[in-house]
């Protein structure tokens, strides 16, 4: 066991167990494949539990262009969408999260202030 000896911040726990892996010469893909190996063998003894590997991989830039954040939550399949047709040039990026079932989930008067927001931005843009 651990104890974190630094400021705690709400996605850190205050203390946790660490596994220390000891190898040489390895790659990137060795330690994740080592990794992997270790969590899917835990989740299978405890849980009985089978883990499909390799885990899903994606780079920093890919995670924060497809989601926002370098530690996205991948269930729900919420990825930032480009919107180039609201765009009032090519110098313009719109990107939004599409919902899918969304217009049934909230009230016309709920997102009356968004599309207010959307129509003002627009019309900013094409009076300069």
């Amino acid at each position: 066991r651990c104890f974190r000896d630094e400021d705690l911040r709400a996605d850190r726990q205050p203390e946790f167990t660490q596994v220390d892996l000891e190898m040489s010469f390895v790659t990137k893909e060795d330690v994740q494949d080592v990794v992997e190996r270790l969590i899917r063998h835990v989740w299978k003894a405890v849980k009985q539990v089978d883990i499909p590997v390799p885990f899903t991989r994606l780079s920093f830039a890919e995670a924060t262009r497809r989601y926002g954040s370098d530690k996205p939550d991948t269930r729900f399949g919420l990825e930032i969408t480009q919107m180039p047709d609201l765009a009032a040039d090519e110098h313009t990026v719109v990107e939004a999260l599409v919902i899918p079932g969304g217009a049934d989930l909230f009230a016309a008067k709920e997102l009356a202030p968004f599309i207010d927001l959307i129509g003002s931005s627009q019309k900013n843009t094409e009076s300069k």
